[in-house]
């Protein structure tokens, strides 16, 4: 699995921590022992680890995580591993991110892989919409949340009904019910009940996850498809609406990232599965197109630079989800689609748009086979 940002971005083999446990109980007393947190940590880790073994095959077919995950199953949509791209520079989002993550324990690192990945499983394949969503860790953006979503539904000529719209919380992760419910999806059920408790046990215990206030334990939002675990969806996380506030971007954050997301719902209703950097890259233009739009929220100038900057601050130096210049570049063509069309009213076919950014993608990505060749020449002149 390459590592696109140090976050998450170390892979631990299930096996080998449960044979560390073993090894650790056998050793002299003089050697030091696992602590109680320590085990729970490591069992919990386990509980996770096959929990995902043992999902479906489609379960998480086309859900992507901004960052890496040590679970297998858990990883980016691009299968590209080039990188990282000479003379780039992450977005500020992901500096954050990774800022944040370079303070945990290992301890604490570990803790937060296996909850992530819980917290996540439970919002893809167990949250309901038929429950009230409260959006934001204060619920300070639920209204935002609620009226974006519904403007997409009317604006898209997408099948809109069933795609729910879920808060991604990491407090859902002190629910033993809530856990079990996540569990049962794929661990056997005579360990369910324990796996719950335990992770609640976790929560609580290791000081940095906060009670599920870290971040970090819900720093994405995502969107699922018809066939994924839970079918259609849009989740948005806590953390990443915390994350973007505190980077500057409150302003266009909710409707931004809805948007974009409702954006991979487009490319969903088209069977539209890129796997390069247009599968990000393409929502971010159709993002642009419905904020600057007249029957989207019509957004001012200024408006419309501050979302592309928030699409910068996503970008990735790994060929995967667009570097910062790529994303901002592809809002500010979706954004340029909807205020120079003759007809302001107008809102261009969701296919054609998809088609209309296929042909203009190739003009936002150098060529691959210029990129070893930029690399030298870079090098050259250094």
């Amino acid at each position: 699995m390459p590592t696109r940002t140090r976050f998450l971005g170390t892979t631990l083999a299930a096996a080998g921590t449960v044979a560390a446990l073993a090894l650790a109980t056998a050793v002299p007393a003089a050697a030091a022992v696992p602590s109680t947190v320590e085990q729970d940590v490591a069992q919990l880790y386990q509980d996770v680890t096959d929990l995902y073994n043992g999902l479906p095959a489609s379960a998480l077919r086309n859900v992507d995580r901004l960052i890496e995950s040590p679970i297998p199953q858990i990883g980016p949509r691009s299968q590209a591993a080039q990188g990282p791209i000479p003379g780039c520079t992450e977005g500020s989002l992901l500096t954050y991110a990774n800022k944040l993550a370079s303070q945990l324990t290992p301890l604490e690192s570990q803790a937060l892989d296996a909850l992530s990945g819980l917290s996540q499983l439970y919002v893809q394949g167990v949250a309901s919409d038929k429950a009230p969503q409260v959006f934001g860790t204060d619920g300070q953006y639920t209204s935002r949340a609620t009226d974006t979503i519904g403007k997409l539904r009317g604006f898209w000529d997408i099948e809109s009904w069933n795609i729910q719209l879920v808060a991604w919380k990491g407090t859902d992760l002190g629910s033993q019910a809530k856990m079990a419910q996540t569990f049962s999806l794929g661990l056997a059920p005579a360990k369910v009940k324990a796996a719950a408790a335990l992770a609640t046990k976790v929560l609580y215990e290791v000081p940095g996850m906060q009670g599920g206030r870290n971040p970090l334990l819900t720093l994405n939002a995502f969107s699922a498809p018809a066939d994924s675990l839970g079918g259609k969806r849009v989740a948005l996380g806590d953390g990443l609406l915390d994350t973007v506030n505190l980077l500057g971007f409150d302003d266009v954050s909710v409707e931004s990232v809805v948007g974009h997301e409702y954006g991979h719902q487009v490319d969903f209703a088209h069977e539209n599965y890129p796997r390069n950097e247009s599968s990000e890259m393409g929502p971010d233009a159709y993002g642009g197109y419905f904020v600057a739009h007249a029957k989207g929220f019509r957004w001012d100038a200024r408006t419309q630079q501050e979302v592309i900057y928030l699409d910068a601050s996503i970008g990735d130096c790994y060929h995967s989800h667009g570097t910062p210049d790529q994303r901002k570049a592809a809002g500010a063509w979706g954004e340029k689609q909807a205020t120079s069309q003759g007809n302001p009213n107008r809102i261009v076919p969701s296919a054609t748009m998809i088609e209309k950014f296929q042909k203009e993608y190739p003009k936002l990505m150098p060529p691959a086979t210029d990129q070893p060749a930029a690399a030298a020449v870079a090098a050259a002149h250094g």
